[in-house]
């Protein structure tokens, strides 16, 4: 079977995570699931894939809602459930560089907020919002490779082509981070390390996204997010025992099966409304998240479920319950 071919395929949308999908995941092809690993993809070599994340969020209750409402907290609200569909493409220009591209398509289920309405604290409903996200345009650069350990710098733009217009139940115009997309031109830059020994394959990643005013005058604050994760190969040849080239034999066939764990975190400053910092927006999120991996040929399929170990939300906001990652690829 070839060499891990790792496709570093970044999904961009918008801060806390109990509220948007995260800032970035790992490849649809091989490797970590969500942290982006060092290998870049072998030259002249195509891969696509489609990931669907869910997070599932321990909503408000409406007299929560209320109830803060009642207490003058302006801008405390509720989504109960965030699913984000994404399809990949990436191609490798040569061994050391590699190119991609990724568009979500981002629903939010049951939005709510306690507002104040003709003096008397209300829990409004809105809704859902759905639409596509912005596209996200990515490049990695490998720049070392020695005794089974990489090194690769990490460099993206997110463009504004998401839906910034969807509008709720009444007819009124989502706020901007309920939108599918942001408006917004943002800049990533990052660096990811990968080292393999024998079954074992070990990952960590670091990744600056920097934000930009977009739609209604809304800054989505900048994020920073970090990855560590470990790799076993249950089965097949180990990791460190590959080369670059695509071989066309009989083994390549057979069913590998790789377990992952990993640590999945983010950090996120506040939105701004008019260069405003709206006081429940932003913060820590870190989550473990156990998943496995199944590939045959030139198919790739995984499951990952993400559960929070470390929350430290600015504010009021719902707290993260589960996220679960799956996904297919293709690679040719």
């Amino acid at each position: 079977m070839y060499r891990f071919i790792i496709v570093p395929l970044i999904c961009i949308t918008m801060p806390a995570l109990a509220d948007h999908p995260t800032v970035a995941f790992g490849n649809e092809a091989s490797g970590p699931i969500n942290t982006i690993a060092a290998t870049t993809m072998p030259a002249g070599m195509w891969s696509a894939g489609i990931r669907t994340e869910v997070i599932e969020n321990d909503e408000f209750s409406d007299q929560k809602l209320i109830d803060y409402a009642d207490q003058g907290l302006e801008g405390v609200h509720s989504v109960d459930r965030i699913i984000s569909t994404s399809l990949s493409v990436a191609y490798g220009i040569n061994d050391d560089l590699t190119l991609s591209a990724r568009l979500p398509y981002i629903e939010r289920k049951n939005i709510r907020e306690g507002e104040i309405e003709d003096g008397d604290a209300e829990a409004h409903g809105h809704g859902d919002s759905s639409g596509l996200g912005d596209l996200l345009l990515f490049g990695q650069y490998r720049i070392s490779e020695q005794d089974d350990t990489e090194i690769s710098l990490l460099l993206g733009l997110k463009a504004p082509t998401g839906e910034t217009n969807d509008k709720d139940d009444g007819g009124q115009r989502f706020e901007t981070e309920f939108q599918p997309g942001t408006g917004s031109w943002d800049f990533l830059i990052g660096g990811a390390v990968s080292h393999s020994y024998k079954k074992f394959s070990y990952h960590a990643n670091v990744l600056f996204n920097k934000t930009t005013e977009g739609s209604q005058s809304t800054e989505i604050g900048d994020i920073l997010s970090y990855n560590l994760a470990i790799t076993y190969k249950l089965n097949g040849e180990d990791h460190s025992n590959h080369n670059h080239e695509h071989h066309s034999d009989s083994s390549e066939t057979n069913i590998t099966w790789d377990a992952v764990i990993e640590l999945n975190g983010e950090t996120r400053r506040k939105n701004k409304i008019s260069g405003t910092s709206e006081e429940h927006s932003g913060g820590t999120a870190i989550l473990l998240s156990p998943g496995l991996r199944v590939s045959s040929g030139n198919f790739s399929g995984f499951l990952s479920v993400g559960l929070p170990i470390i929350e430290n939300m600015n504010g009021k906001q719902t707290d993260l319950d589960t996220r679960i990652v799956a996904g297919l690829s293709i690679s040719l």
